[in-house]
């Protein structure tokens, strides 16, 4: 889902600067923000691939972070991540025979073998129910549903079919255009690739059908074991004897194996920005972060966050906060910045600070007309940092505080409850709140031109609300 900052203590107090000087620091670092910059970030990691953490896309986009941390001045390293099985497709095709046409929204299925061939065109309502047919073996299913309970009872048959094709089961409204991305379970050994469609190539493929028509598929697929690349740059502190440090993240792949330009190509050009815009204000003086500050791009969203805890050991108590960006490129139905996790109990320190933030600009040109703290959705690299009672992983005993910040979330509206204690800031129900979401989310559609082009400001103001709050809380005493 998100990007990310961790804190480890609560060093809180006493770090904010006079007002006018504060006030003079926040309007340069906001007038600093570049939105053509921020666009043109996620146009080039875009353009590198899916960049699945372990694929050469993958590694192409860390060394493009790399680079960009270096020219920035920063001190930048890419560290490897341990081995995990990944893929990648190098091209694919699905069309209906003899004359239909190609499926133009047709997406395979990560972990989906390469395969090629032509079958009759078959309905199956649901792929689990009422079970596998010997009719089936030979031809290519369409299901319009989930596959997932279903597949593996299919792949292990004899009557396996040639190839799957499934479109997402939500509202029609969703993904008309767009296939909503899937992945089989990591597994070099699947018999059987499925290809996702958006809504209407379903229905054309569900008229094709009953004209009893073919289609032919090609799908070229690499499935092997890769080490993902996670890159670390820092900003030192003013005293190099100072070892406290804060976290500023973001997952560089697309974990859903599409073109990702919201998730997260968005969340790592925010982070990109923020390291840019506070290192050229450090270097000329007029900022002076008293700790570290460790911009980090993972290479796979938790597998590479549970690698850096690990790596990090009993150096991890100087941690002194995580901010996680996921999605920061577009919003469906609202202008809202939201901060993560406020049912955390050590949140509150970290996340009262991007509060203010958030109502000392609120409503103000080129800020955001809505901002909230909302409680803990888990589905994003905060949550390495979370025990599972706040939809952690448990990957570590200490009391981090961590949030994701982000613009939209998951595939629908989502009406929230909020904690006690805080005020769902803008929102007319007292106690509720709303999250947005993204039209495009873990979809073919999420591309450049459908989200961070249409809404660079979404990204802009992550920017902003993230780095003022950073320097404030790393302000000198």
């Amino acid at each position: 889902m998100l990007g990310l900052l961790v804190l480890c203590g609560t060093p809180f107090a006493g770090l904010q600067p006079a007002k006018s000087e504060r006030h003079t620091a926040e309007e340069a670092l906001a007038a600093a923000v570049s939105s053509d910059r921020l666009r043109k970030d996620v146009r080039d990691l875009v353009a590198l691939g899916p960049r699945m953490g372990g694929t050469p896309s993958g590694d192409l986009a860390a060394a493009h972070s790399d680079r960009l941390f270096r020219e920035m001045g920063l001190g930048s390293r890419i560290e490897r991540d341990p081995p995990l099985l990944s893929h990648w497709e190098e091209d694919w095709s699905v069309e209906i025979a003899p004359a239909g046409g190609r499926l133009e929204s047709a997406w395979p299925y990560g972990f989906s073998p390469s395969a090629s061939g032509s079958g009759e065109l078959l309905i199956v309502n649901d792929l689990a129910s009422p079970g596998i047919e010997s009719s089936w073996k030979g031809r290519v299913i369409y299901t319009p549903g989930s596959i997932m309970r279903g597949y593996a009872a299919v792949a292990a048959s004899p009557h396996r079919p040639l190839a799957i094709l499934t479109s997402h089961p939500n509202d029609p409204k969703k993904y008309i255009d767009w296939s909503r991305i899937g992945s089989l379970q990591p597994s070099d050994a699947h018999p059987v690739p499925v290809f996702a469609l958006s809504y209407l190539d379903g229905r054309t493929v569900e008229a094709a059908a009953a004209s009893r028509a073919s289609v032919r598929f090609n799908l070229n697929t690499t499935i092997r074991r890769g080490q993902p690349a996670t890159t670390i740059a820092t900003l030192g502190g003013r005293d190099s004897r100072e070892r406290r440090y804060y976290l500023v993240t973001a997952h560089g792949d697309s974990d859903a194996g599409g073109p990702g330009a919201d998730d997260n190509a968005s969340g790592v050009a925010t982070v990109l920005e923020i390291a840019r815009v506070l290192s050229s204000l450090a270097k000329d003086g007029r900022v002076r972060p008293a700790f570290s500050i460790h911009f980090v791009i993972w290479g796979t969203e938790y597998h590479s966050a549970k690698a850096f805890i690990e790596r990090e050991g009993a150096k991890l108590a100087d941690c002194l906060g995580v901010i996680n960006f996921d999605e920061t490129g577009t919003g469906a139905e609202r202008e809202a910045i939201y901060f993560e996790s406020n049912d955390v109990p050590w949140n509150a320190a970290l996340l009262r600070a991007l509060e203010r933030v958030g109502e000392d600009y609120v409503g103000k040109p080129g800020f955001w007309p809505e901002f909230t703290t909302n409680p803990s959705q888990g589905g994003t690299d905060s949550y390495a940092f979370l025990p599972k009672a706040y939809k952690g992983q448990d990957y570590t005993m200490l009391q981090i505080p961590a949030t994701t910040v982000y613009t939209a979330a998951w595939d629908a509206l989502a009406p929230l409850a909020q904690t006690p204690g805080w005020d769902p800031k803008g929102w007319s129900t007292p106690g509720r709140l709303v999250v947005d979401y993204s039209a495009y989310y873990h979809s073919s559609g999420d591309t450049p031109d459908n989200t961070t082009e249409r809404e660079p400001q979404n990204m802009v103001r992550a920017v902003k609300a993230v780095a003022i709050a950073l320097l404030r809380l790393t302000a000198e005493r």
